[in-house]
């Protein structure tokens, strides 16, 4: 019984370690203006949602800013959750993930889709301190796997956001994200067309269900390598990540 309770002891120090180091700030109304607005930080606004493939495909990348640059400061609004109406009616949000580059109040810099690292920085208009910080220590991964799932919204229609990983010792090796979008039976007649503009857009295989449709998208797809997504992060970041943005991890 000891063994047990030590031993879940040290997962919990593994993904509070994991949260700590991550360092994102979730945003909403109530304290937008004090962690973004008055931030003495420059800021990289994250806004997401987890419906949205590229979106979700950048949370290593922004892991990786917070982790290694501890000058900016990563904030995230997710598109779907309350209390955000405020933020909305402000900020010029028309696409999925969008960043906004804040420096003493103001937005500088504008980014629209997945992009590279070196790219959110040059519009952050971030030059690296001449003292880079410490590279945190490699953790090898204690599990091999971890799946996340959550519930979200895709076009105005429920789904089921699932994603997959799987670990090598020190980086990710395979990366899967299952949507499940749920189309009501009023709406049948367009579940075909809502299909084709999945399809037209490259982002995964898309096949119907009994419910509605399904979007795929593995290491093999375009539309993933294009993302060059940094495969660098651990289990336990890449749980605090996802948990941060609203998933449950088993």
């Amino acid at each position: 019984m000891k063994r047990i309770f030590f031993i879940a002891l040290a997962c919990a120090a593994m993904f509070a370690s994991a949260a700590e180091d991550i360092k994102i700030v979730k945003v909403n109304d109530s304290n937008f203006e004090k962690e973004v607005l008055q931030s003495k930080k420059p800021v990289i606004l994250d806004i997401t949602s987890t419906s949205c493939p590229p979106c979700l495909i950048m949370i290593p990348t922004l892991i990786g800013i917070a982790k290694n640059y501890p000058d900016i400061k990563i904030a995230t609004v997710g598109i779907d959750e309350p209390g955000i109406d405020k933020i909305k009616a402000s900020l010029p949000i028309q696409a999925f993930p969008t960043f906004f580059m804040v420096r003493d109040g103001k937005i500088v810099n504008q980014l629209v889709g997945a992009v590279k690292e070196n790219e959110l920085l040059t519009a952050l208009q971030y030059t690296p301190s001449k003292k880079p910080a410490a590279k945190p220590k490699k953790v090898k991964n204690a599990s091999k796997s971890l799946v996340c799932k959550t519930p979200g919204q895709f076009n105005g229609l429920k789904n089921l956001v699932t994603i997959s990983f799987v670990f090598g010792d020190y980086e990710i090796e395979n990366v899967d994200i299952v949507t499940d979008v749920f189309v009501p039976p009023e709406m049948s007649d367009r579940r075909d067309q809502m299909m084709d503009h999945v399809r037209s857009s490259g982002k995964g295989e898309v096949t119907p269900t009994m419910t509605g449709f399904q979007i795929h998208i593995d290491n093999n797809c375009r539309f993933m390598k294009a993302m060059d997504m940094k495969r660098t992060s651990t289990y336990g970041e890449m749980r605090a990540g996802l948990e941060l943005q609203g998933f449950t991890c088993q």
